[in-house]
């Protein structure tokens, strides 16, 4: 586990900032606006099973982001699991989950297939990176800011667990959007020019710097 010092991760995140993953390389999601926007349905999104202790998780409607999709259930799509919740990921190739934090949650990442590249910072600002692969086990604790990579040539295949039946998210690209770029350009010791492609919504999924 490699630990990194608090001016690499601010080098870090000016990196991702000035990247394709922040910088218009979004990748696209082919859902509407509206789609876009509306985080949670207001009904169950998978029929009834015979058994109220069982949720198909395959079944649940993929959110594609380019060649990656996301698959999840929280406490109205499965309610007898009322203290925890989960989401599939397959995360393509020179892809990456954006940088994001969960105010509510812990997470639990459980590798199922190929190879991803994992960052961490912790509530005093230290960093740590490190790769995983098959039925390796990432955890990152409620509120640490981190980021997923795929690190490798295949589609990983990831199963995320959180011990809050309504965990929340707050993405990096959302923060930005919603933001004052002058502010992110002083912090990170940037042109405020940098962030003329920023996103204007959530990106979720993007582009590794560099990636076709």
């Amino acid at each position: 586990m490699e630990m990194l010092s608090r001016r690499g991760v601010i080098g870090i995140a000016a990196g991702v900032v000035a990247s394709g993953v922040l910088a218009g390389e979004a990748v696209s999601r082919g859902e509407s606006t509206e789609e876009k926007q509306k985080s949670e349905p207001d009904e169950p999104t998978v029929a009834k099973t015979e058994s109220v202790y069982k949720f198909r998780m395959g079944t649940a409607p993929a959110r594609r982001f380019g060649e990656s999709s996301v698959r999840e259930y929280k406490l109205h799509d499965f309610p007898i699991s009322a203290s925890i919740s989960a989401t599939l990921i397959n995360l393509a190739a020179g892809e990456v989950r954006e940088p994001h934090w969960h105010p509510n949650s812990d997470e639990w990442l459980f590798v199922m297939a190929g190879r991803i590249r994992m960052t961490i910072v912790d509530g005093e600002g230290a960093s740590s990176q490190f790769d995983c692969g098959p039925e390796d086990v990432a955890f990152t604790p409620q509120g640490f800011g981190h980021y997923v990579e795929n690190h490798g040539d295949v589609e990983a295949r990831l199963m995320v667990i959180h011990n809050h039946a309504q965990f929340t998210t707050v993405n990096l690209s959302e923060w930005v959007a919603a933001g004052s770029t002058s502010v992110f350009a002083s912090t990170l010791n940037m042109s405020p020019g940098a962030f003329e492609n920023a996103p204007t919504e959530r990106v979720f999924i993007g582009k590794t710097k560099g990636a076709g």
